[in-house]
């Protein structure tokens, strides 16, 4: 399920990418990072990012989620450090939908 997941969100990276053509792309690692001083990532490309895989998901899945809260944005350890801790984020999400 993890590689599945880790395709939806790369789909997700795509469909970014292909509206931020002019940008520097995101990058397809589970290491690479999505949040922080360090990610290269501003705050409108990571809202298109989660609304796109939000989307993806529920084209492919069938399953309506909602990826951010107040919560999980909150939290110290939030899912979105990387690909990989938003792939298991979603895993997650997923097991309870």
């Amino acid at each position: 399920m993890r590689e599945d997941i880790l395709a939806l969100v790369y789909s997700a990276i795509d469909d970014v990418d292909a509206v931020t053509a002019e940008d520097a792309p995101l990058q397809k690692s589970p290491e690479a990072r999505l949040l922080g001083s360090d990610s290269g990532v501003d705050s409108l490309t990571f809202v298109n990012l989660v609304v796109a895989l939000e989307e993806r998901i529920q084209k492919t899945l069938g399953k309506s989620v909602v990826l951010v809260d107040e919560d999980n944005m909150a939290a110290e350890e939030h899912p979105f450090r990387t690909i990989g801790t938003l792939a298991e984020y979603v895993e997650r999400v997923l097991s309870k939908a």
